[in-house]
């Protein structure tokens, strides 16, 4: 395809320079702070930002939670949809989803992954042959005995720099936060 440089796109076509030759320079250069800031006030997200904060604290409880907890090869949704269905025996697969806050389709990856490792299986609900219900195999009962130590240690870790009041304060005011009962 050839390039032909038309009157809207000329200032953006690049021009090759014969060989020994400099290009010209051009004489607009203009300050990027200037046209970046020019009315406005500096904003820095890092220092007064909710958001920005909540997610470095994301990110620093993952990376602690794969560091302590990787060998289960868990995530932290699988991990919380397995202690959720081994705390509400012959749960189905709708009221995870609504336990877990999540859509169908989400809720059945994870489903289909914790099957896939050998933790949960579906059981089929006798009263109705559409539903089933999901059980902890022994597989998954051994990964949950085995999380209860790691999990405590990493919960201690991550909470290493509070004190116990300024944890459950914190733990307080992110159920607030996000706007459910402090049980849930």
């Amino acid at each position: 395809m050839n390039f032909m440089p038309t009157p809207k796109n000329a200032a953006s076509a690049k021009v090759k320079s014969a060989p020994g030759t400099a290009r010209p320079q051009t004489s607009t250069k203009v300050s990027r702070s200037n046209t970046q800031l020019q009315g406005l006030d500096a904003i820095d997200l890092r220092q007064d930002s909710l958001g920005y904060r909540l997610r470095r604290a994301q990110m620093h409880a993952y990376g602690l939670f794969f560091e302590m907890l990787g060998p289960l090869e868990l995530s932290p949704a699988r991990l919380t949809a397995l202690t959720v269905i081994a705390s509400e025996p012959d749960i189905n697969q709708a009221t995870l989803a609504q336990r877990l806050n999540v859509a169908g389709p989400s809720v059945m990856k994870l489903i289909d992954a914790l099957e896939g490792s050998g933790f949960i299986r579906r059981m089929d609900v006798a009263s109705d042959r559409r539903r089933y219900s999901l059980v902890l195999t022994a597989s998954g009962r051994a990964v949950l005995q085995t999380l209860r130590q790691r999990h405590a240690e990493y919960e201690e870790r991550l909470a290493s720099p509070l004190t116990a009041p300024e944890r459950d304060q914190l733990m307080s005011l992110l159920q607030r936060l996000i706007g459910q009962d402090a049980g849930t």
